[in-house]
């Protein structure tokens, strides 16, 4: 029997092409637009802002210690950075990965970890693929081999422990993070209900992760092990990612879209930002 709590989301934001990695930072909401190569800025009265539009596809995003911001290029296999208004190469992953660079965590420290799709999900059967680790200084190097579309991020709040969804698996993958950055003591989390898969994570303050689910639309709290506390049903549209973020870190800023379609939703403008007030507050990264 399903105990789960439903919560009822809200419209924020509307009229985006294809929202992702939202980040809450500097008292705002950030995230990416994909099909409309931006990186944007949303103030708490709903007001968007564009802070960069990029060459390519931009998706995870980061800041290093010096508060400059780091964005992947999806298509190039790239990460970027903005400094001081200019945008500019800052590290690469080719060919350590295939298919198309995806989301991005950064740890305080300005270590980040990228991950990627290893296939065109669009066309292509799924396959095992790499996720990276970007040193400080733009080196990057596979810190762990054989995931199955790594997509969504989170650090805990003591930077120990990497999580880690996978939109090819119905498991959700935790490593513990060594000083130098490479990652080890792979376990499972927890995995995810029959026909679940994980985009866009978080964590809060108990060690809960929501977990975008696009396939079942609908956005999922679990706990470690597996169970799942709460449902953020999101009707007809696809569950992309989520952040806690706003006073206190109580506020879900939820990303959904029309279609999980990256090349049909260049053709329209139907993304959307929706919140929901939860009682944990977030913790850690992002």
């Amino acid at each position: 029997m399903d105990m789960s709590t439903t919560l009822e989301l809200r419209e924020f934001v509307t009229g985006l092409g294809f929202g992702e990695a939202p980040r809450w930072h500097a008292q705002a909401l950030w995230l990416s637009d994909i099909v409309q190569h931006t990186v944007l800025r949303i103030d708490s009265a709903g007001a968007v802002h564009t802070v960069v539009r990029t060459p390519g596809e931009p998706s995870g995003l980061g800041w290093l210690a010096d508060g400059s911001l780091l964005a992947v290029q999806m298509e190039e296999h790239e990460i970027w950075r903005l400094d001081n208004g200019k945008f500019s190469r800052y590290s690469g992953t080719a060919p350590m990965t295939r298919g198309k660079l995806n989301d991005m965590v950064v740890a305080a420290n300005g270590r980040a970890w990228v991950s990627s799709f290893g296939f065109d999900y669009e066309r292509e059967k799924p396959c095992p693929t790499n996720l990276m680790c970007i040193d400080p200084g733009g080196h990057a190097y596979i810190a762990a081999e054989g995931l199955w579309c790594p997509n969504g991020m989170a650090i805990d709040a003591g930077g120990d422990t990497l999580l880690v969804g996978q939109s090819a698996s119905r498991e959700v993958i935790s490593f513990r993070i060594q000083p130098g950055g490479a990652l080890d003591k792979r376990t499972v989390f927890g995995t995810l209900p029959d026909k679940a898969v994980c985009d866009g994570i978080c964590l809060d303050a108990e060690g809960a992760l929501w977990i975008a689910s696009p396939t079942t639309h609908e956005f999922l709290r679990m706990e470690p092990g597996g169970r799942i506390t709460h449902r953020v049903p999101t009707g007809e549209r696809h569950a992309i990612a989520c952040v806690l973020g706003g006073p206190g870190r109580t506020t879900l800023f939820c990303v959904t879209a029309a279609t999980i379609s990256l090349r049909k939703a260049r053709q329209r403008n139907e993304g959307r930002v929706e919140t929901v007030e939860v009682s944990v507050p977030g913790a850690g990264v992002p």
